[in-house]
């Protein structure tokens, strides 16, 4: 029983931890489409089925998690809560892992992916770019590529030196993003896998405590403050 109880308790943070990783995706991706504007180089970047599919995986985070509370409240009698719980923080961990793969394999093509996008930008998301001096170690420009498909506002309108193409600055600007993206969703993914590790270790010991239960009920003895 003691030893159950242990196993219960962290069980219990892990699954609080695993909530909070979801409640965090979820109020992240909400965030991010209220403020989803035209213009912004972000949405350039992040397209808003990125946003809502994150939004979405955070959800079924928190709710998976609320079934393990449950479960982990009582796990000997409440296996099957436990068990569901296992199977949908797999189908969860199968979200995130396709999430992330499909961000991480948009920075391997993201020179030649935003070149055409560029094409099919807005003018106002163009002269974003063109004009944006926040990023470190890149200053203005004009167009993509060597002064291509240049949108004339500011600097860019009949600039005293040639300015160089918007690539290296695009292609820095959605690595960072990017970057921070795929490798939160692969490090929610190890969260889960510790829970998921919790949730098989909790059952078999909850398994072994309804075995000596049944044992002793032959036997004629009494169990009380079950868990």
């Amino acid at each position: 029983m003691a030893t159950l109880r242990k196993l219960q308790c962290y069980f219990l943070v892990f699954v609080t931890i695993y909530m909070l990783s979801g409640i965090a995706a979820l109020v992240m991706g909400t965030l991010w489409l209220q403020q989803s504007a035209e213009g912004a180089p972000r949405d350039a970047v992040i397209s808003r089925a990125i946003e809502k599919g994150g939004t979405f995986i955070g959800a079924i985070v928190a709710v998976t998690a609320l079934v393990g509370y449950v479960g982990g409240i009582q796990p000997v009698e409440r296996k099957p809560f436990l068990v569901a719980f296992a199977w949908l923080m797999v189908a969860a961990m199968i979200a995130e892992l396709a999430l992330g793969g499909v961000i991480w394999f948009k920075t391997l093509r993201m020179r030649s992916l935003f070149q055409s996008q560029w094409l099919t930008w807005p003018d106002t998301l163009k002269i974003a770019f063109q004009d944006m001096t926040s990023l470190t170690g890149y200053g203005l420009c004009c167009g993509y590529m060597d002064g291509q498909e240049i949108v004339s506002s500011g600097h860019c309108i009949s600039p005293s030196t040639p300015f160089d193409g918007c690539e290296e600055k695009v292609s820095a600007f959605a690595d960072s993003y990017l970057r921070k993206l795929y490798t939160s969703l692969f490090g929610f993914t190890v969260v889960n896998v510790v829970c998921l590790v919790s949730t098989i270790i909790l059952v078999q010991a909850r398994n072994d405590e309804e075995r000596y239960r049944r044992i002793g009920r032959k036997e004629g003895r009494a169990y009380k403050g079950s868990i």
